[in-house]
């Protein structure tokens, strides 16, 4: 189980992480003062994507007290709870987060620095501070958030709901973080990915009306995460020499490629061989031939699991699948450091079909980036854009788009 599943983007300095976003406002709750963030520490740590590492929190040159930071952390639109995000608190504002695909590496923090959010999105974060001003950090994947706060007594202390909700967009003065993102459609524009972003209060996405992306380098790699909504299912761009290769090195720099549906030959033609589709033969999107199915589907993730049946969500069906996955397969492959490994997709969710449980939303890893396939359209219902409430698996796509998101290696507090 990934214990956290959060982007650690850079090194520390006195072992603490160094991302941060934040806002700022002119507002005192429960001992703590919010003011606007001051500039990037040019101190730390040297880290990847070329940032630094903030200090412990707070001045510890002076006396501290005793606190326990209590909040909850909210996805962007603010309403819906967010588990398994970090929070720690910090003394310097850390530098952006690099403007292209970059490998993120995780690192390890010192035991009792942090904490992560519960599955209903509350945390508690006992730390000894010294009186003063410090940072406080909210992230999961790169999508990070940070406040600067006063500390002026001992005791719990609240933590207002606009410091603990993630952002929705980039604004790197305010030092809000997200990845730069970028949506593919081609003319079906079968599965509404930005509906569902938007309802998940995710604005600051990149909507591109072909795929022309795909053909130039420089421009792909620019981008943290793409996705390759359902379309065409015979796109000849997925074959194309110059396309693949680009795709292979956007998600080995480090880049996230989201997949869904009968675009799957782009996971096909670039990255054979993880995945197998029924009715797949060497005939261009022969596998987006089996017709639309639903199905009753279960998280095979337990972190997943638990956030989902925290939010409402303990059964649930998934809506507009129009291919299927018959294996999962292990490869050799290259980690992030280079070295020799064996490869095996994970499966976040499956759904029961002629009585077997079929893998519906897989990821893999190669070199510093992942690669997500669902076989589900993510808003559910075929070129109509769903309803206003989000449905299970467009919560399911937050989830996972913050986990593919998140550091290569050890999480701190975790595991691989």
């Amino acid at each position: 189980m990934h214990r956290g599943l959060v982007a650690l983007s850079t090194v520390v300095s006195l072992g603490l992480a160094g991302w941060v976003g934040a806002c700022s406002s002119s507002s005192r709750t429960s001992g703590f003062e919010e003011t606007a963030p001051p500039p990037a520490s040019s101190g730390g740590e040297q880290a990847s994507g070329g940032q630094t590492g903030p200090g412990l929190g707070g001045d510890n040159s002076k006396a501290v007290v005793d606190v326990t930071l209590k909040g909850k952390v909210y996805a962007p639109n603010g309403t819906l709870p967010l588990g398994g995000a970090l929070v720690y608190v910090t003394d310097k504002m850390p530098e952006e987060i690099t403007q292209a695909a970059y490998c993120d590496k995780c690192v390890e923090l010192p035991e009792g620095s942090f904490t992560y959010s519960k599955p209903d999105g509350a945390f508690e974060l006992p730390r000894s501070i010294a009186p003063g001003k410090s940072i406080l950090v909210v992230q999961k994947g790169q999508f990070r958030r940070a406040r600067t706060i006063e500390v002026v007594k001992a005791g719990d202390m609240s933590i207002p709901k606009e410091m603990t909700t993630l952002p929705g967009k980039r604004d790197a003065a305010a030092g809000d973080e997200t990845p730069r993102m970028a949506i593919l459609k081609d003319s079906s524009d079968f599965d509404k990915i930005d509906t569902s972003l938007t309802k998940l209060g995710i604005t600051g996405v990149d909507i591109k009306n072909s795929r022309a992306l795909l053909d130039n380098e420089a421009e792909l790699l620019k981008y943290h995460v793409v996705f390759v909504p359902c379309g065409s299912k015979d796109d000849p761009r997925s074959q194309a020499t110059t396309s693949r290769q680009n795709l292979v090195k956007f998600v080995q720099a480090g880049g996230r490629l989201y997949v869904t549906d009968w675009s799957y030959e782009f996971v096909r033609q670039p990255f054979g061989g993880f995945l197998s589709w029924s009715n797949e033969t060497s005939t261009l999107g022969s596998a987006a031939s089996i017709g639309e199915w639903d199905a009753p589907a279960q998280a095979e993730d337990p972190g997943l699991k638990d956030w989902l049946t925290a939010t409402g969500d303990s059964s649930f069906t998934v809506i507009g699948n129009w291919t299927q996955i018959s294996s999962v397969n292990t490869l050799p492959g290259v980690d992030h450091d280079g070295k020799n490994v064996n490869v095996t997709p994970k499966v976040w969710v499956t759904a029961t079909k002629n009585g077997k449980q079929t893998p519906t939303t897989v990821s893999f890893e190669n070199k510093c980036g992942r690669v997500l396939f669902s076989t589900y359209h993510t808003e559910g219902e075929m070129g109509t854009g769903g309803s206003s409430a989000l449905a299970a698996q467009e919560k399911a796509l937050l989830y996972v788009l913050l986990e593919i998101g998140v550091c290569v290696g050890k999480q701190p507090g975790g595991v691989n």
